[in-house]
């Protein structure tokens, strides 16, 4: 289990990139704000996180893929776990400039692993996907690729709205 001050406390002011080890940290944090018992404050990562996201589609950052499935494995906890009306604004509107920002970008890609995530139950295959882009020399490049695909994050952040987001949000 990760420590509960890892996301909360290292990364609010830090600049630049994750280092690997950080990198790790958020994932495991991310992956106990999924299944619910992170010890730290997970409403705080979870915008942290949202706010990385934006950060990164702004800058059109390498690491803008790894930042994008964060929120969305971590997201529901705002919407569903501790539903919090001001976090899940901050979350939608994460989302929105993912999809506004990357939705039309072309590419060669047939298909897109977003087309087939069950949303709509406990997306565990985010983090395994999260580890392929974070991590790409310990699994398939191509794999990485495809989930990095612009296309592909757009993608994630519709279902998102359509799968988890209540009604008219």
């Amino acid at each position: 289990m990760a420590n509960a001050d890892t996301v909360d406390d290292r990364h609010d002011d830090r600049e630049g990139p994750p280092t690997p080890a950080e990198w790790d940290d958020l994932i495991a944090d991310w992956d106990e704000i999924r299944e619910g018992y992170h010890l730290g404050d997970a409403t705080r990562a979870v915008l942290e996180c949202a706010r990385k996201v934006e950060a990164s589609v702004a800058a059109d950052a390498p690491d803008t893929a790894a930042w994008t499935l964060g929120l969305v494995l971590t997201g529901p906890h705002v919407i569903y776990g501790r539903p919090d009306a001001a976090a899940e604004a901050r979350l939608l509107q994460a989302l929105g400039a993912v999809e506004r920002a990357l939705g039309r970008t072309p590419c060669a890609h047939e298909e897109h692993p977003y087309e087939d995530l069950p949303l709509d139950d406990e997306p565990a295959d985010l983090r395994l996907a999260l580890e392929a882009l974070v991590f790409p020399e310990r699994g398939d490049p191509q794999e990485a690729e495809i989930w990095a695909c612009p296309r592909n994050l757009a993608g994630l952040a519709r279902v998102f709205f359509d799968e988890w987001a209540p009604s008219g949000s």
